[in-house]
Order: structure tokens, then C-alpha cells, then sequence
């Protein structure tokens, strides 16, 4: 990537740079270990991830008589992975404590 933003100019050069920035951040913050990921033998590629949607998204959102406005499915996900993650009461919370927030301004 260097060679093409040496190459560069103008905006096209600062876009460069930004993905570049952008696709080495988690390296040199050493949050991507793919060495230590495979020795923990833990899958490194997208198909649990493409597997996953599949699932959840096509078996669970679609359907025979499901029909669904984007933004209303897009809020079903979003409910769905608080619910899956273990997170429900915070995420509740948080929305209540907001409200009560929002009424006392």
C-alpha cells in the first residue's frame, strides 16, 4: 500500500493513507494474533460468521408470512443479539435510564 500512496495525490493520497491506518490499527495494537489464534486452534476464516447470519438472519427473519420494514428488522437483530449475548437487563437499563434522562431536561 505504500507504493500506491507514494503514487498518490490530493484526496485520493489522504484516502490512502486513512485505509491503510485503518487496516493496520488492530496489528500494531496487537489485537490480531493469528498465530496465537491457530495454536489455540480457533477458526480464523468467515464461514462461522456467513454460517451464523445464514441462521440467525435468513431462518429466523425470513419465513413464510414474516415481512419486515429494514428498520424494524435491523431493531429485531439488534434486540436478538443483546438477548443472545447475555446482556438484556443493561441493555433495558440503559434505554430506561435514557428516557428518565430525557424527561428530567
Amino acid at each position: 500500500m505504500d507504493e500506491f500512496i507514494s503514487s498518490a495525490v490530493g484526496e485520493h493520497d489522504k484516502t490512502l493513507v486513512q485505509e491503510r491506518n485503518y487496516l493496520l490499527r488492530p496489528y500494531r495494537e496487537e489485537c490480531l494474533n493469528y498465530a496465537e489464534v491457530l495454536a489455540s486452534k480457533l477458526p480464523i476464516g468467515s464461514g462461522a460468521i456467513e454460517s451464523l447470519i445464514r441462521q440467525v438472519v435468513n431462518l429466523r427473519m425470513k419465513g413464510n408470512s414474516k415481512f419486515w420494514l429494514k428498520e424494524n428488522a435491523e431493531i429485531m437483530l439488534h434486540l436478538r443479539c443483546q438477548w443472545i449475548a447475555g446482556s438484556w437487563h443493561n441493555f433495558c437499563n440503559s434505554i430506561f435510564t435514557s428516557f428518565i434522562h430525557l424527561q428530567t431536561v
